[in-house]
Order: C-alpha cells, then sequence, then structure tokens
C-alpha cells in the first residue's frame, strides 16, 4: 500500500515539474563543448561530404561538432560563425591536419621528401624541400616539380610567398638564398581539378631573377593552389606561405548527441542569430534528428561461412566494431529504424522530428561569401519531461470540400500513452480562414464543457478538461469555408499547467466517421474537387450591377465582392475599368491581397469627379508568381 502510495506521489510530482530549457551556446552547454552530449557522429564520404545515402567502403565516420573545420569560435566569443581569416594569416599551416593536403608529382616520396614537404609549410626555417643534386640522387630534376596544396574546401587566399633559406627569415649556417626557383607557375582552382572546374593560372615567370616571390592577387576563394617549377637549375624551398582572407563559404556545426534522460515533448527550437553585412548574401538552416538510441548508426561485424561467404550481419557497439579486423567491419550505415532522417527546422518552430524522443543532435549550416556571413549566438528550446503523450494521431472528416462554399468538418484526436504522460486540456488547429459553429465536443463519447479561446483568420484553439488517459479520443464539429487546394488542419496540444510547450499532432486514423471513410485514407488533409484546382478567383458579384451616385442616399454605391483561392502571400490584385471603346479610365480596386474573400465599395468617382452615365467594362486581375487570372463583366452607372 505504501509502495503504490510513493509511486503516485512520484507521478503527480514529476507532472507538477515545470518545462526545462537547454541553451547550447552559453555558459553551462558553449558551442566548443557541442552540448556535453555524446561525441556526435555522421556519417561521410573520402571527399567530406556529409550525410552520404550511398554508402560502400569508403563511407567513414566523423565524430567532430565542426566536419571540415571550418567553424570560428574565436572571432566573436560565445558565437559560432563560418571560420574567418585575417589578410595577415598565413593559413598554409592548415595543410598539416588535411588528409592529402600537401602532395607532389615527379618527385620520388620517401621519409626525407616528406620531412621536406612538412618543413615547406610548418614554419621551421631549418628545413627546406630541396630539389638539389646530392650524392646520393645526383641526377635530380628540378624542372616540372608540380607541388599541390589542397584545403579540402574553399579557402579565401590574398597573396602567395615563397623563398629558400637565409632570407625571409635568417639562417646564416643554411646561406642558401641563391637556391630560388628560377621560373615558376602558379595556378588556382577555386573546387578541384577537373574538366568543368579548371586551374587558374594567376603568376608565370619563366625566369625568376627573384629569390623571395611575393604574389599579391585578388581576394578569391580557392581549394587548391598550385606551384610549378619551369627551370632546370636546382632550387630550395624554406617556405610556402598562402595567406587567408575573410569568410569561408561554408560551415557545417553538429551538436553532439544530447540526452534529455528520457523521452521528452520538445517545444519550438529558437535560434539568436545575425547577419555579417548583406544577409542577401548569406545563409543560414537550421535541422534536427531525434533518435531513441545514443548512436544514429549502425556498426556490423560480417559473418562469413568457411569459404568466406556472407552469412548475414551482427550489430556490435562502436568499441567492439573497432576492434575488428577490417574485413570483418561490414559497412557503416545509418540506423533508420531508431533515429529519423535529418528535419529541415525554422527557428522559432516546433520540429517535425518524431516526437517524444530521449535523444537529439542539431545541425546548423552557414553560408555567405569573403564578406558576408552569419553568426549565430545560441540555440534553446523548452522540453516536458514526462512527455505531453507518447502519440497523437488526428484527422479531419471529410477529405473533399468545394471551394467557397460552407462546409462543416469533423475533427477527432487520440492520445496514446507508452508511460506516464501529462496529457493535454487546449488544442490549437490551423486553417485558412476563420471557422465557426463548434458543437459536439466530446471526450470518448462523453460530451464535455468547452471554450472557445480564440479564432483567427488561420486557425483556432479550444480548451475542454485534461485529457490524460491512454486512448482516450477528442471529438468535435466545425464549420469553415475552404478556399485552398490542399487546406491541412494541422495542430498541436498543450498542458496548461506546463506552460507553452506544444506536442504536434501527427496525421492518421482515429475514428470511421461514415461508411465511406477509408482508414487509409485518414489525414489532416482536405482537397477540393479536380475542376476547381487550378483557380484563383472564385465567384465575382457586383451588386448592384446599375448604380445611380446621385447623393439620394439609395443605390449611390457599388459593393464588389470576389473570393481570392489557393494563394500561399499576398498578390497583386486590380479592378480597373474601362469604356465601351476599350480606353482604360482608372483602378477601383489596386492592393496586394491574400487568400479568401475580398469586399470593395465605388462612389462613381475617378480621380474625385463622377462618371458620366453609361455602360462601363470591369476586368478583374490576380497577378501570381506562376500565371495571370482575368475576369470581367460590364457595370451600369445612371442619374
Amino acid at each position: 500500500m505504501r509502495a503504490a502510495l510513493l509511486l503516485l506521489l512520484l507521478a503527480v510530482a514529476a507532472l507538477a515539474q515545470p518545462a526545462e530549457r537547454f541553451v547550447l551556446g552559453e555558459a553551462e552547454h558553449p558551442w566548443e563543448r557541442g552540448g556535453d552530449g555524446r561525441d556526435p557522429t555522421i556519417l561521410v564520404n573520402r571527399f567530406g561530404v556529409l550525410n552520404v545515402i550511398t554508402v560502400g567502403p569508403s563511407t567513414i565516420e566523423d565524430t567532430t561538432n565542426t566536419p571540415g573545420d571550418a567553424v570560428d569560435f574565436a572571432r566573436r566569443p560565445g558565437w559560432i560563425s563560418p571560420l574567418f581569416f585575417p589578410e595577415d594569416q598565413n593559413i598554409a599551416p592548415r595543410l598539416l591536419t588535411i588528409r592529402n593536403g600537401l602532395t607532389t608529382s615527379n618527385v620520388s616520396i620517401g621519409e626525407e621528401q616528406l620531412k621536406q614537404l612538412t618543413g615547406m609549410i610548418n614554419g621551421n626555417h631549418q628545413v627546406a624541400f630541396e630539389r638539389k643534386p646530392s650524392l646520393a640522387n645526383p641526377d635530380i630534376n628540378p624542372q616540372n616539380v608540380l607541388l599541390i596544396f589542397d584545403f579540402g574546401a574553399p579557402v579565401g587566399i590574398h597573396r602567395i610567398r615563397f623563398y629558400p633559406r637565409n632570407t625571409v627569415a635568417a639562417t646564416p649556417s643554411l646561406p642558401y638564398q641563391f637556391d630560388f626557383l628560377r621560373g615558376y607557375e602558379v595556378w588556382v582552382n577555386r573546387t578541384q581539378t577537373a574538366a568543368l572546374t579548371p586551374d587558374l593560372l594567376v603568376a608565370r615567370q619563366p625566369t625568376s631573377e627573384e629569390a623571395v616571390v611575393d604574389l599579391e592577387l585578388a581576394p578569391q576563394y580557392a581549394r587548391l593552389v598550385k606551384l610549378k617549377s619551369l627551370a632546370t637549375t636546382p632550387f630550395e624551398l624554406d617556405e610556402v606561405e598562402i595567406y587567408g582572407t575573410g569568410y569561408v563559404p561554408k560551415a557545417t556545426y553538429l551538436s553532439d548527441i544530447l540526452d534529455l534522460g528520457e523521452r521528452a515533448t520538445i517545444g519550438p527550437i529558437e535560434l539568436a542569430a545575425e547577419a555579417v553585412g548583406d544577409s542577401i548574401f548569406s545563409n543560414l538552416s537550421l535541422r534536427v534528428r531525434t533518435g531513441v538510441d545514443n548512436t544514429p548508426i549502425l556498426y556490423r561485424q560480417t559473418l562469413r561461412d568457411l569459404t568466406g561467404k556472407v552469412l548475414g550481419y551482427k550489430e556490435l557497439v562502436a568499441s567492439a566494431y573497432y576492434a575488428l579486423p577490417p574485413s570483418d567491419q561490414a559497412a557503416l550505415i545509418a540506423d533508420e529504424l531508431n533515429w529519423s532522417p535529418w528535419n529541415t527546422v525554422v527557428p522559432g518552430s516546433l520540429p517535425s522530428a518524431p516526437m517524444p524522443r530521449r535523444y537529439l543532435q542539431f545541425q546548423l549550416d552557414l553560408s555567405g561569401n569573403l564578406e558576408n556571413t552569419r553568426q549565430v549566438d545560441r540555440l534553446e528550446f523548452d522540453y516536458l519531461q514526462p512527455p505531453i503523450a507518447d502519440t497523437l494521431r488526428a484527422e479531419v472528416y471529410p477529405r473533399l470540400a468545394q471551394a467557397e462554399q460552407p462546409a462543416s468538418f469533423r475533427y477527432a484526436l487520440r492520445l496514446g500513452a507508452l508511460g506516464t504522460v501529462r496529457g493535454f486540456d487546449r488544442l490549437e488547429v490551423d486553417t485558412n480562414g476563420e471557422a465557426t459553429n463548434f458543437r459536439a465536443v466530446q471526450i470518448d463519447g462523453r460530451p464535455v464543457a468547452f471554450t472557445v479561446e480564440e479564432v483567427r483568420p488561420d486557425g483556432f484553439s479550444l480548451g475542454f478538461p485534461l485529457i490524460r488517459e491512454g486512448g482516450a479520443v477528442l471529438e468535435f464539429s466545425f464549420d469553415l469555408p475552404i478556399f485552398r487546394y490542399g487546406t491541412t488542419f494541422s495542430g498541436r496540444v498543450y498542458h496548461r499547467a506546463s506552460g507553452p510547450v506544444p506536442q504536434a499532432l501527427e496525421p492518421g486514423n482515429v475514428l470511421r466517421f461514415a461508411p465511406d471513410d477509408q482508414d487509409e485514407l485518414s489525414n489532416l488533409f482536405v482537397a477540393i474537387p479536380r475542376q476547381q484546382i487550378g483557380r484563383l478567383i472564385g465567384e465575382v458579384v457586383l451588386q448592384p450591377s446599375l448604380f445611380t451616385p446621385n447623393g439620394d442616399g439609395v443605390n449611390d454605391q457599388v459593393q464588389i465582392d470576389f473570393n481570392l483561392l489557393q494563394l500561399l502571400k499576398p498578390v497583386p490584385v486590380s479592378l480597373d475599368l474601362y469604356d465601351l471603346s476599350g480606353r482604360r479610365l482608372g483602378a477601383l480596386v489596386s492592393a496586394d491581397l491574400g487568400i479568401g474573400p475580398a469586399r470593395f465599395r465605388w462612389d462613381g468617382r475617378l480621380d474625385g469627379r463622377l462618371v458620366p452615365p453609361g455602360i462601363y467594362l470591369w476586368v478583374l486581375r490576380v497577378d501570381a508568381d506562376a500565371f495571370e487570372e482575368r475576369h470581367n463583366g460590364t457595370l451600369g452607372v445612371v442619374y
């Protein structure tokens, strides 16, 4: 008895807990630490492309917060942005951390050559890359040696400098200042060497007398810098310096695998961000994925028989997988059963990834150019534990309605619970017009008291007694004219006592509304008949069609009513008046209007003066992005 009472008290206490807040980018969870969860994990191919779909032997796992090392934490402390290079920064040493960052052709590479190549970009003025005869190699060929500096991704550059020892830095014990490159070419490539992206020649000097070559370039992006020797004279290179400038064009930040401790309802994702320079030249996108375990990757062992035939695969933890011989490591693949795909999130909105979940991960992609980019201060969201529900299936009926006609709909929502849940007592539903006549609100078939808390042109909200029981069904009816093809009555529910943290509804079968209601068609989507698809203007009514603007108070104005259909945003709408010869006289309506009914009145005046009596033509135009639609008719003015 006491144990049961204790469990009840713990459950009640859990339900009374307010929403918690997670903030990435502040002192408790700074950007540099990724959110203090499990190291991020993502599949990349051998070119470093993220989120690969086609996997194979070259697919590898990246466990860093900054794939490609293109995120800047220092330029604005506490913020992240694409990496920035001041103009006096030599970025050639970055090549030491990039796979195949420095390669060469026409040179046999051994241990000594590798040491020399490293010494050419690491700032060590004691070691140089040498193409000079020696006792061990008297026939060395200094001509047509090609050095390839590959940053792996485009970076901003504006200057290239190279020189032998004992020039820029004094090394009297190594007096090789006259062993400089006597002829050279310098090429750059923004992406990579390919037929569609040829190298660009930026400097060529067949005969050079300069020990220190210092090339100033127009600021530009380059992934590859290539230096080629042209002369037959032996030479050395103490350092090749490549000076950066501006922001890199792209940067990706991956949060850790965040563990909320148990399944949670996650509220809207907020981003505090700013544009650097002109925002039209930069972009910021946010994605999220959620999971039920702490790794979105499947680690598998290949099982074979004695002949080597593959029999199947065995799932392992990551440590056991990497302890296997490479021949037994199956290709890494995404765990599509326990993790959702990446879903784009509009900042300030609910994530569309499955909820509730215990684990989640964020991906931020920032892009721009040398001078214009985005910076992010913090990412934050509220979450509820226990969640509002484990599932929230909803549907609307009927799923076909005539445009411009009042229609009645039935709406149903079922709560699913796999454990303790908070439940909900408020529902918001999105519409494309003002709903009316809310009625027949029931919970499990029993009428309940309810309140219409808000009705807006784009939605409504209802309040009712708390629903917490697994399997409980909320049902109600309402009326609404349908103006647009593909109206989706999406929605979300709230637990009032827990604050403004909603959980989104997902379409699915709840009830059998009528004999013709097919379970497999259950949805929150309402269509219009095929013959109405594509129309922008509904019925146009001018009343009266013959009016007398003489100031006697009777029929002094004409009332103009029409419906705009299927618009996703306001568009230019005009109603022009013409005489019978086709001469345009003026505009009765000229405005940007959105979907829904429109009403205007005209008093018979153009430019402040009454038009003469007679029959006139009117033309109504709606100029949408894809096409223009016109309607016309006649209007009579008499005195």
